[in-house]
């Protein structure tokens, strides 16, 4: 079973990393929801699904993933009703949704592959939450109101 979970995982994950940003940028072009979020979001979703099955098999090394995985769901779902709703905000939630999953996503990544690093946790989360809330000021102006 740990041996499937982990192919699946791996598998999404790298479907994850690739439609990330292309759910941002195509949601944000044809403001409503589309194909590459939609494909992200199934990716998330198994990314996370897969890793809740692996977490128990080391507990002791694997036990964070279990939040982590809760929260990069909980960016995507985030960044799915963003993109469904017509409100005047609606761009915000599709860049902290969509992006906040996938900043979790390299953050697992880097957690995993470069372990025992203290800057692995707090790289990815502060460069992209940072870049995330400067596109939002920035881009914002030329989503706000847009349906």
């Amino acid at each position: 079973m740990r041996d499937i979970a982990l192919i699946l995982h791996v598998v999404a994950g790298l479907v994850g990393v690739v439609f990330g940003p292309l759910a941002v940028v195509v949601t944000l072009r044809v403001r409503r929801l589309n194909w590459a979020g939609e494909i992200f979001h199934w990716a998330v979703a198994l990314i996370c699904l897969t890793a809740l099955v692996m977490v128990p098999y080391d507990w002791g090394r694997l036990w964070v993933f279990w939040p982590l995985s809760i929260a990069a769901y909980l960016f995507v779902w985030l960044g799915q009703r963003a993109a469904e709703s017509t409100g005047e905000l609606w761009y915000r939630g599709v860049l902290r949704g969509y992006g906040g999953s996938w900043i979790a996503l390299w953050t697992a990544v880097l957690v995993v592959n470069v372990a025992g690093r203290p800057w692995s946790w707090p790289l990815p989360i502060v460069l992209g939450g940072a870049g995330i809330e400067w596109f939002s000021a920035r881009g914002g102006r030329r989503f706000a109101g847009q349906p």
